[in-house]
């Protein structure tokens, strides 16, 4: 299980934002919630504490010790799981009912602005608990540019697979 799905899970639940780059040191976090499924199909861990150093994690077990200096994230009675895995979205393009109308509305928009609109669909998708993205078809380069952003800690979002043009059958 990586640190990064499971850690990104509980702070979804809490609804924080955190990030941590190459600038920031890598500091001791202690999550604790009432339940942890691990997805191996064993039951739940109750309590549950995950202790992540850096970018892994160190120790899962009922009752950790605070290491000093380390920061508790308090979940209460949330569920820990790992983070889930989405393997068909658009995270660049923007929904609508109106097919005709959101192509109209690219057309209107600068690649830019249609880049800072990914961000946020970018950020919706991580608080929905999705931790990895399998993004199938894009434009002028804007699923790379978001995956370099996430990954460089500039944007929040999961981490990204992506296939820059998108392809399928004919007829």
């Amino acid at each position: 299980m990586r640190a990064a799905g499971l850690l990104l899970a509980a702070l979804t639940a809490a609804n924080v934002a955190t990030s941590v780059t190459a600038e920031t040191p890598a500091a001791i976090v202690v999550v604790r919630a009432a339940r942890l499924i691990d997805g191996r199909g064993g039951a739940p861990l109750s309590p549950a504490m995950v202790r992540i150093e850096g970018d892994g994690i160190a120790e899962v077990g009922s009752r950790l010790a605070l290491p000093p200096g380390s920061r508790l994230i308090d979940l209460g009675d949330a569920t820990l799981l790992p983070g889930f895995i989405d393997a068909h979205t658009h995270v660049t393009m923007m929904n609508s009912d109106d097919w005709k109308q959101r192509e109209l509305d690219i057309l209107q928009k600068p690649i830019a602005e249609q880049a800072l609109d990914a961000t946020v669909n970018a950020k919706i998708t991580l608080m929905a608990g999705m931790t990895t993205v399998r993004d199938v078809g894009s434009h002028d380069y804007i699923d790379v540019g978001l995956r370099n952003a996430i990954r460089n800690g500039r944007v929040p979002g999961p981490r990204m697979l992506v296939s820059v043009h998108a392809i399928g059958s004919t007829g």
